[in-house]
């Protein structure tokens, strides 16, 4: 009779248990590890700042900006701006406040824990927006997480799969139409293609885009021409290279590939020529560019030297799933290409340079994107090498961290809400230790990153690395 006057009291203190341990792992963010709490949006105010608004170039000096339920609140000078009481301070004497970051072409993994991670070393680097150009299903599902605050980590738009995945198979005309209209349906924010098509099936594509009301965003149609890519308007290139494979290097003769340097030298230099005519077309139609400075020029970095790349300290961070993919063994450019073309990959990273500064001075739109994790981009470091590849391009740094903040948050349809520091806009902010509009490579001086609105001291970003290690 006792141990059955005890049983339910048993099960209660069973269940009880249960349900705390259910709590507390909603109240945890990252999977696997250690445990970090979830972050939560905060008052704060950043008190004497610096701000680079970035909606034109200019640094509004010793500034208050308070923040207030994930949203910047108040924002004037420090001598005429109150601090809600309770609010946590953050002295911002010296310091400059600026615009999270956006990486406008990354690619998620199916790894629950892959992903997790990356979404840590793009907070850790101060992306606060990440565009995910091959999206799943389970991309959807955590889109919702992150915009619920259920994890923290950047705020995520997806494209859905590739339409079109040459040379494995391309649409005909009627799938490139049912294809738009299923991802529209399931709620991607964009149509990605990758190879090549029919005339028809992309004219059907776009036709059926523009009635449902979604962008495209991706590779150029290789097998077609540059004006099938005007006449359509498409609407974002995710590759300089595109139009290198595209137009510049298409027919490039036989004998150039067994010719000597200065020979290489003297082609490129002719297409270099050509540049501002294609430059003024992509302009007139539009088009915005995702360079990828950094990954094209990283082709010939590895051929040369891989083991110095991965000797990186960034690299420490990695997944292990990532990290062995980078590997001599299978690494897909060392394995690809041999030694031999290093000196044509060289030649078209400057060919790049040249392409995106005549595209930038003709008025082409530029957005900031890594195509991490591809070999040996690291998540959110990634992004401050592309912003450096900008400005060695011809941009100054102002214009390269356009690319970064206020055009990526246009191109999202997000000027609302992002991509400037202005009252009302959602409180995703990067404070750094130094001007970054004097030399780029400032923006990897962070001192915190605000996500959502909750701030995360440059001491939480330490430790929030210390753990990728550990893990």
């Amino acid at each position: 009779m006792k141990a059955r006057r005890w049983l339910p009291l048993t099960l209660i203190l069973f269940l009880t248990a249960l349900s705390l341990m259910f709590l507390a792992s909603l109240r945890t963010a990252w999977q696997g590890g250690k445990q970090t709490p979830l972050l939560k949006p905060q008052t704060v105010a950043f008190v004497g700042v610096n701000v680079v608004p970035m909606d034109r170039e200019r640094v509004l000096t010793g500034q208050t900006v308070v923040v207030k339920e994930g949203r910047i609140a108040a924002l004037g000078p420090a001598d005429q701006t109150a601090v809600p009481k309770g609010a946590l301070r953050v002295d911002g004497q010296g310091k400059y406040l600026l615009p999270g970051l956006a990486d406008m072409h990354v690619h998620l993994e199916d790894d629950e824990a892959v992903n997790q991670a990356m979404l840590q070393l793009f907070v850790a680097n101060g992306v606060t927006t990440i565009l995910n150009l091959y999206g799943t299903p389970r991309h959807l599902e955590l889109r919702r997480r992150l915009a619920r605050n259920d994890i923290p980590g950047p705020t995520l738009y997806t494209s859905g799969p590739f339409i079109s995945d040459a040379p494995n198979w391309s649409p005909t005309p009627e799938e490139a139409e049912r294809l738009v209209v299923e991802q529209k349906r399931a709620g991607y924010d964009f149509i990605k293609i990758h190879g090549d098509f029919s005339r028809e099936a992309y004219r059907r594509l776009f036709v059926a885009a523009r009635r449902e009301g979604i962008r495209v965003i991706g590779h150029a149609p290789r097998n077609l021409s540059l004006e099938a890519m005007f006449e359509e308007r498409q609407d974002a290139v995710a590759h300089a290279e595109e139009f290198l494979e595209t137009y510049f290097f298409r027919n490039v003769p036989a004998e150039l590939k067994t010719a000597d340097l200065e020979t290489k030298k003297r082609y490129m230099n002719e297409q270099i020529k050509k540049i501002p005519e294609v430059a003024r077309a992509t302009a007139n139609a539009g088009l915005w560019m995702i360079p990828s400075l950094s990954i094209y020029s990283g082709i010939a970095a590895q051929l040369r030297d891989l083991d110095a790349l991965l000797r990186r300290p960034e690299m420490q961070y990695l997944p292990n799933r990532i990290a062995a993919e980078w590997q001599p063994a299978r690494n897909r450019y060392t394995n690809r290409f041999s030694k031999d073309r290093i000196d044509v990959f060289e030649l078209q990273t400057i060919f790049s340079l040249n392409l995106v500064k005549s595209f930038h001075e003709a008025g082409v739109k530029m957005l900031a994107g890594t195509d991490t994790p591809v070999p040996c981009a690291v998540p959110g470091f990634s992004l401050h090498d592309e912003l450096k590849g900008l400005v060695a391009a011809g941009l100054s740094p102002y214009e390269a961290l356009r690319a970064a903040t206020i055009n990526a948050a246009e191109f999202l349809g997000a000027l609302e809400q992002s991509g400037t520091v202005a009252v009302g806009k959602r409180a995703d902010l990067i404070l750094l230790d130094s001007d970054p509009l004097k030399d780029i490579r400032n923006t990897t001086k962070l001192t915190g990153v605000m996500v959502g609105g909750s701030w995360l001291p440059e001491t939480e970003l330490r430790r929030m690395l210390d753990k990728l290690i550990a893990r």
